[in-house]
């Protein structure tokens, strides 16, 4: 697929704690004449402290969230980068957290389909820093729940729950082509939290372990997945084991080897280079798969007046 996102907004700052933003969202796929997506974006962001915001509105979503992808698709960047609810972020030398609400869909009386929503955060404990050699303790949560009592929808909702903790060694390094090295351990649940009849997986769990390095020609990372009946509502459904395009097939166990490889370069203060690649090795059929992706990133502001700003970003 291709295509392009924008998000031109104003920014409107009424003191130095205080964000108003308002704009429009825009999303077009190449080959196709109209939009796919024209959404309004609104949100009001407030720094309490230096070390935590609170966000109201249009949050900062997808990937901003620092999610892995067996939980948060990476494509959503692309393709469905557009949150709203409230959001607080936390920010301490030993500390970090996403906590945010994500209203997907609402609903009036009698409405034909069910509100959705999603619950979720993602935190960083730091044990120790010494000398440019890290440990981090990753926890993350991902409740989302599809149902309502005032619509007419009737096929019954759900409640779903990804549970994420592990560890995670980072090395700087002042090497002239090495920059950093890392190691990742993930554990990851499925818990259906109220299952019925019409559900086929209950519970499910995963493995993650990964390692890479970021040097000054892109980052590699190899990464080694085993789970068994693992699902995520948010998840890039490569991980899972029912199929996103027939949920008729399961497959209850996966294994697989990741390898990653992404190239950023900065082509001038605003605009920035990408390129990703990412292999998937399937031990169970040797079959292989690929990812690939190229896109130009636009991130710049432009001051219009004491307090207000035009920001603009974009992607593909």
């Amino acid at each position: 697929m291709s295509g392009i996102f924008a998000e031109p907004v104003l920014e409107y700052r009424p003191d130095s704690k205080t964000t108003l933003r308002g704009g429009v969202h825009l999303l077009k796929y190449y080959g196709r004449d109209n939009f796919d997506r024209i959404l309004p974006v609104i949100s009001i962001q407030h720094d309490v402290s230096d070390h935590f915001s609170m966000v109201f509105g249009t949050l900062h979503g997808t990937t901003n969230h620092g999610l892995i992808e067996p939980v948060q698709d990476f494509e959503d960047y692309l393709i469905n980068n557009y949150e709203n609810g409230i959001q607080f972020l936390f920010n301490y030398p030993s500390f970090r957290s996403d906590i945010w609400l994500n209203w997907e869909q609402f609903i009036k009386k009698d409405d034909p389909f069910p509100e959705i929503f999603t619950m979720a955060s993602n935190s960083e404990f730091r044990l120790f820093d010494w000398q440019g050699l890290s440990l981090t303790l990753p926890f993350s949560t991902v409740f989302r729940h599809t149902g309502g009592e005032i619509d007419s929808y009737w096929i019954p909702g759900g409640t779903r729950l990804n549970l994420v903790h592990g560890l995670r060694l980072n090395l700087e390094v002042t090497d002239p082509f090495f920059t950093s090295l890392y190691a990742v351990q993930n554990f990851i649940e499925f818990i259906e939290v109220n299952p019925g009849t019409h559900i086929t997986i209950p519970y499910g769990h995963g493995s993650y372990t990964r390692a890479g390095f970021e040097t000054i020609i892109g980052s590699f990372e190899a990464g080694y997945w085993k789970s068994t009946d693992y699902n995520a509502p948010h998840g890039n459904p490569i991980f899972l084991s029912v199929s996103e395009k027939d949920p008729l097939y399961y497959q209850p166990n996966r294994e697989m080897l990741v390898l990653k490889y992404q190239f950023r370069h900065d082509l001038t203060d605003y605009l920035r280079f990408a390129f990703r690649f990412e292999p998937y090795y399937h031990f169970d059929t040797g079959r292989i798969d690929h990812s690939w992706s190229v896109y130009l990133v636009l991130d710049e502001g432009f001051l219009l007046s004491k307090g207000s700003r035009l920001k603009a970003q974009g992607s593909r």
